[in-house]
C-alpha cells in the first residue's frame, strides 16, 4: 500500500522548528517579454549535447530539429513561464510632497522604522533603535569568549574618507578593554579609517533594552540575566564555549563611555568655527527666541552654566511653526558627562562660546545617525526600567 505523502508544511509548535519561508526570486519587466524568454529557451537548448540545431518556433508550438519538428513541451512556453515568474517591484520614488520629504528626513520616523526584535530579558518586543544589540567576540588574547557592543549604535556617524578626532582603536579591543589609548596625530587616524574594512558582524548577536539599569542587572553577581541571552539560541553557531561567555560587570558604564566618545567626535567633526553661517551645519543662537529662525532644526544643544539651577529642558515649543513646532532639547552636561563637554569645549571655539547651538537636519546619514545617538543616549540615562 502506498502511502500519501502530505506536503502540507507543519506549525512551529508541532514540528518543534521555526517555520522559513521561502524567497520568492523577482525578475525585472525587460526579462519577462516574449522575445526575451524565447531567447533565454533557445540559449539555454544551444547549451546542451548536440544542441546547435534545436530551434523553437513559438507560432507553430514545436521544435526544430535535424530529424523533424517535433511538439514544443509546455515547459518552453512563453505565457507559462510569465505565469509562473514574478514580477520585480520598481524602486520606491523619491518623496515628492513636503510632508513626505519631511518624514523620510526625520530621525524619529527612521527610528521607528528599524525591524522588530525582542530582549531577551524583558521579553520586550520593540523597533530595533530601542535596543542594544550584543556580540559574542573573542578575546585577542586568550581566545576566551566575551560579550561586546554591537555596532548598529555607532555606523556612519562619519563618511570613511575623514578623519576620526580620536584615534580608531579595534572594535573588539574597544569593547573588552577598560579604557582606551587616544593618544595619536589625525593623520594617523585619518590613514586607518580610510584603510580600516568594513567590519563584519558576529554569527551571534543578541539584544537587550537600551537602558543602563537594564544592562548593569545583567552584569550583577546573579548569572541568571547573562545565561538567559543564550537560552533560546540553539545551532552551529553556538558552540559550547559559548555558553560561558563572559559579560563585563562594568558593561553599563563601557557602553555609555562609548556612546558619548562616538557622540563627541561626531558634534566636533560637524562642528564649524564661524556658526552664524547660514550653511553651517551647526548654528549657534543668542537667545532661545533664535531657535525658530534656524531653517531645517533638528534639535537644541544646549550647555547651561554650571551654577544653573534651572530644570533640564526635554523639548522646546516653537509657536507658528507649521513643522518641527515642538523640538528636543539636550542638555550636553547630563548627556555627555563634564569630561566629554570639556573636551568638546577645548577643541571647538563653538561650544566653548556659546550655551543654545541648533544641529540641524541635513538629509545625510551620518547627520541622520548623529540624531539617533543623541536621542539613544538620553533614552540610556532613563531610569524606569528594572528587571
Amino acid at each position: 500500500m502506498i502511502t500519501r505523502l502530505s506536503f502540507r508544511p507543519e506549525s512551529s509548535a508541532s514540528a518543534g522548528l521555526s517555520c522559513q519561508c521561502r524567497r520568492w526570486i523577482s525578475y525585472p519587466k525587460e526579462a519577462l517579454t516574449k522575445d526575451s524568454l524565447h531567447r533565454k529557451v533557445e540559449t539555454g537548448l544551444n547549451d546542451g549535447y548536440d544542441g546547435a540545431n534545436l530551434r523553437v518556433d513559438m507560432n507553430s508550438k514545436s521544435m526544430l530539429t535535424a530529424a523533424g519538428d517535433l511538439p514544443m513541451s509546455p515547459l518552453f512556453n512563453p505565457d507559462w513561464m510569465m505565469a509562473r515568474r514574478r514580477l520585480r517591484k520598481d524602486a520606491p520614488s523619491k518623496p515628492m510632497g513636503r510632508f513626505r520629504r519631511k518624514l523620510a528626513n526625520n530621525p524619529y520616523a527612521q527610528a521607528l522604522a528599524t525591524p522588530i526584535r525582542r530582549c531577551a530579558n524583558t521579553t520586550t518586543s520593540l523597533p530595533r533603535f530601542f535596543l542594544q544589540d550584543f556580540e559574542l567576540v573573542k578575546h585577542p588574547s586568550d581566545t576566551s569568549v566575551w560579550w561586546a557592543p554591537g555596532p548598529l549604535a555607532f555606523e556612519n556617524l562619519e563618511k570613511r574618507n575623514k578623519a576620526h578626532v580620536s584615534d580608531m582603536v579595534d572594535s573588539a579591543d574597544t569593547h573588552i578593554q577598560a579604557s582606551s589609548n587616544r593618544e595619536g596625530s589625525s593623520s594617523s587616524a585619518s590613514s586607518v579609517l580610510a584603510d580600516k574594512p568594513l567590519r563584519t558582524r558576529s554569527p551571534i548577536t543578541t539584544y537587550a533594552l537600551s537602558r543602563k539599569s537594564v544592562i548593569d542587572k545583567i552584569g550583577d553577581s546573579n548569572r541568571k540575566h547573562a545565561a538567559i541571552l543564550l537560552a533560546v539560541r540553539t545551532g552551529m553557531a553556538v558552540a559550547p564555549d559559548t555558553r560561558n561567555a563572559v559579560w563585563r560587570q562594568d558593561m553599563g558604564h563601557v557602553l555609555l563611555q562609548m556612546m558619548r566618545r562616538h557622540a563627541t567626535d561626531a558634534l566636533l567633526s560637524s562642528s564649524n568655527p564661524e556658526g552664524q553661517d547660514s550653511t553651517a551645519l551647526i548654528q549657534a543662537c543668542q537667545d532661545w527666541g533664535g531657535v525658530k529662525n534656524v531653517d531645517l532644526r533638528g534639535c537644541v544643544l544646549w550647555l547651561p552654566p554650571e551654577d544653573d539651577t534651572s530644570p533640564q529642558y526635554a523639548t522646546l515649543d516653537l509657536e507658528g511653526s507649521r513643522y518641527g513646532g515642538k523640538t528636543t532639547v539636550h542638555n550636553l552636561h547630563w548627556l555627555l558627562g563634564e569630561s566629554e563637554v570639556q573636551r568638546l569645549r577645548s577643541m571647538s571655539e563653538l561650544f566653548s562660546q556659546n550655551e543654545i547651538l541648533v544641529l540641524r537636519q541635513w538629509k545625510s546619514r551620518p547627520i541622520m545617525n548623529l540624531h539617533l545617538l543623541l536621542w539613544r543616549l538620553k533614552g540610556y540615562l532613563a531610569q524606569s526600567v528594572a528587571l
